[in-house]
């Protein structure tokens, strides 16, 4: 039997930002990505969330 790979995406108008919902699940994996005005906010594989490196400028 082949991969399979299904992606749901998601986007909504919150106190005038952006959010992003992409949800990918990829040979029974889960991965939930959640991004606000384009940047990388939360990142969930496999129900577990993921910490995210944060760069100080």
């Amino acid at each position: 039997m082949g991969d399979f790979k299904s992606i749901s995406t998601s986007a909504k108008m919150v106190n005038g930002r952006k959010m992003t919902t992409k949800k990918t699940v990829e040979n029974g994996q889960e991965r939930v990505e959640v991004e606000e005005d384009g940047q990388l906010k939360s990142l969930t594989i496999r129900g577990k969330k993921q910490l995210l490196h944060l760069d100080n400028e």
